[in-house]
């Protein structure tokens, strides 16, 4: 079974990944990255509320392809609903 790592997504601008704030897509993509090297069947799991801060949610998105997480491994909840991409 394969890891889920959360992206929490809480204002516009940061994207929280174990506690650590990111505040760009390349500090996601760096991030993420280093997870991506030891888990690459990881599930990277982008979270948001129904205050939906758009410029966050891309940065996490952008960041997590950029790192190697594609398709069916990224997966966007708003309000703890799937968003289907």
């Amino acid at each position: 079974m394969s890891k889920t790592f959360i992206l929490k997504i809480s204002d516009n601008v940061h994207v929280e990944l174990n506690g650590v704030k990111l505040a760009t897509t390349n500090e996601v993509a760096e991030a993420l990255g280093k997870i991506y090297a030891d888990n690459p069947d990881a599930t990277i799991s982008i979270e948001a509320d129904t205050s939906t801060h758009y410029e966050a949610i891309g940065k996490a998105i952008y960041g997590s392809h950029r790192a190697g997480f594609t398709g069916e491994q990224v997966r966007i909840l708003v309000d703890g609903k799937l968003v289907e991409t």
